[in-house]
C-alpha cells in the first residue's frame, strides 16, 4: 500500500518564486534588447522556459509584469521589504560620519541605478505612445517620490538637513534619477566610478546640514 508524501507549502512556494523569477529574468532581458512593444508574453514564456498561461497565471497583462520588475529591479530581489529598510539604507542610517553617510547612500544609489536605468530606458520609449503606461509610470514615481522623504531622513543623520524635508526629498528625487545618470555617464563619458563621486559631494553639499 502506498504513503501519499505530506503536502509541502514551502516546497510549492518555492518552486512558484522560481517560477516568477524566471519569468522575470526573461522580461528584462527581451524588454532592454527589443523594447516593450515588441517583446510578446509568447517570447517571454519562451524565454523564461514556462507556458504562456503561466505568465498570465502570475502577472495578469505585460504591463503588470513590467510594474513589478522594475520594482524588483529597484530592490535587486524580490523580498517584501522596501529599499529604505534594507541592510545598505540601515548601514547608512547608522553611519555617524556626514562625508561618509553621503558615500555610502551614493554607492547605493549607483548600484540601483545600474539595475534599473536600462528598463526605464524602454519604458520612457514606450510611455510615449501607451497612455496607460505612461499613467503606470506615473503612479510608480509618485511612489518613489514618497520614499524620497525617507531617504532624507536618513542621510540627513544626526546632521540634520540643510533645507526642510519636502526640498531635500525633491533634490534627492532628481540626482538619483537614472536619468541623471544616463546624460553623465552616457552623454558626458563618465565612468561609474566618477558618478558615485559627483553623486556623494551633491548629497553632502545640497542635502545633508
Amino acid at each position: 500500500m502506498s504513503v501519499k508524501r505530506p503536502y509541502s507549502s514551502a516546497k510549492r512556494q518555492a518552486q512558484a518564486r522560481e517560477t516568477r523569477r524566471a519569468i522575470l529574468d526573461a522580461a528584462y532581458q527581451l524588454f532592454v534588447a527589443n523594447g516593450y512593444a515588441a517583446t510578446t508574453i509568447q517570447a517571454i514564456a519562451e524565454g523564461a522556459g514556462v507556458a504562456v498561461q503561466t505568465v498570465y497565471a502570475v502577472f495578469g497583462n505585460k504591463r503588470e509584469l513590467l510594474r513589478q520588475l522594475i520594482e524588483v529591479t529597484i530592490t535587486g530581489d524580490d523580498e517584501p521589504e522596501p529599499i529604505t529598510e534594507r541592510a545598505e539604507a540601515l548601514a547608512v542610517a547608522a553611519e555617524p560620519d556626514a562625508r561618509r553617510r553621503a558615500e555610502l547612500d551614493a554607492a547605493m544609489s549607483r548600484s540601483i541605478t545600474e539595475r534599473v536605468a536600462p528598463i526605464i530606458r524602454v519604458v520612457g520609449e514606450a510611455a510615449a505612445s501607451d497612455p496607460e503606461l505612461a499613467a503606470m509610470m506615473e503612479a510608480v514615481k509618485a511612489a518613489r517620490r514618497e520614499e524620497m522623504i525617507t531617504s532624507a531622513t536618513i542621510v540627513a543623520g544626526p546632521d540634520g538637513l540643510s533645507v526642510d524635508v519636502d526640498e531635500a526629498a525633491a533634490t534627492l528625487y532628481v540626482i538619483y534619477s537614472p536619468q541623471v545618470a544616463d546624460m553623465l555617464m552616457r552623454d558626458y563619458g563618465w565612468s561609474a566610478e566618477r558618478y558615485e563621486q559627483w553623486l556623494a559631494r551633491m548629497i553632502l553639499a545640497t542635502v545633508i546640514a
